[in-house]
């Protein structure tokens, strides 16, 4: 019933991303120019609004199902891409390929990998194996590395670069258009099998030993739903710079409805609907001003993530 309800709200915000801007257009306006096609009201919609929405849809989704696999694997919920440094380094391979004139995606792609592996080395005990609190310390000073790193490459950039870097890294849906689509509709593949992957992260959590006495491989599978989660973050870093909140918040809400457990396929329809509504803010209450979606992603996710965890430390002191 719950998942019904966030398809739902999610189908409500998109329909409200199509039509907020400057021009607002009204339910019947919004479905006779999806129908007409890219004429006359339809060109607005079918240019901007539409391509912009489901780049959103897809980052959001992304991110959310990334949040919560990494919140699961490593039994904490501060381990979210953006806490553990991946989402910096992926923007630092992004920049990088952005001034050498590559591909984006090819660049976070590189970034994120670099970071897990070197994660996976700097937090790796000589006999209890990857220990997951090292892993979020390891990587709260990977990510300020990145973060200077990304810095001295924007300073030694010129100004049209420097100046587009920057925009970016602030989280911004704006200017995606059909491309930036045909780049997010490459992550689906990826993010299919986290879907699929609801039982195995159910019994991950558990811990080692007893996932072990269940059967299964347990660094093989952590190694390739970290890949794959890491693959799909940078994948949304890529599309529209490093939203803030929506990866961190996504798992505990997603955890919330889905009454504790691990679900990757809600935690990504709440990525989705957070990045959406981030959206929706940014051009309905300041339409002229463009300011980037990331700023609402944190408005929101931030006060959410705080109620969220709050309820949960209540749940299990009682």
């Amino acid at each position: 019933m719950r998942l019904v309800l966030m398809l739902l709200a999610l189908v409500a915000l998109a329909g409200l991303a199509l039509a907020a801007g400057r021009s607002w257009l009204g339910p019947v306006e919004v479905m006779q120019a999806l129908f007409s096609g890219p004429e006359g009201v339809g060109r607005m919609l079918w240019s901007l609004r539409l391509p912009r929405l489901i780049t959103g849809l897809v980052a959001g989704m992304c991110l959310g199902a990334a949040g919560l696999v990494f919140q699961t694997l490593l039994r904490n919920p501060l381990a979210s891409p953006d806490v553990i440094g991946l989402t910096q380094c992926a923007a630092f391979g992004a920049v990088a390929a952005l001034m050498a004139g590559l591909p984006p995606m090819a660049g976070a792609w590189v970034g994120a990998v670099s970071a897990i592996i070197l994660l996976g080395w700097l937090a790796a005990h000589p006999r209890e194996g990857l220990a997951p609190r090292a892993v979020v310390l390891q990587g709260l000073g990977l990510a300020l590395l990145a973060g200077a790193g990304t810095e001295a490459l924007i300073l030694r950039a010129g100004d049209g670069n420097a100046s587009m870097a920057m925009a970016w890294l602030t989280g911004t849906l704006n200017g995606a258009g059909w491309p930036e689509v045909g780049h997010a509709l490459w992550l689906v593949p990826l993010l299919a099998p986290l879907f699929t992957a609801r039982r195995i992260l159910d019994r991950l959590e558990l811990g080692d030993d007893l996932a072990r006495s269940l059967g299964l491989r347990v660094g093989v599978l952590r190694a390739a739903l970290g890949l794959l989660a890491a693959l799909i973050a940078a994948g949304a870093v890529s599309l529209c710079g490093p939203l803030g909140f929506v990866a961190l918040a996504a798992g505990p809400v997603s955890r919330w409805l889905a009454r504790g457990r691990p679900d990757p396929f809600l935690a990504a329809l709440v990525g989705a609907g957070f990045v959406t509504l981030a959206d929706v803010l940014a051009r309905g209450l300041a339409p002229a001003a463009l300011l980037p979606t990331g700023l609402y992603t944190a408005l929101i996710g931030a006060p959410i993530l705080l109620v969220v965890l709050r309820r949960q430390m209540s749940d299990k002191s009682s």
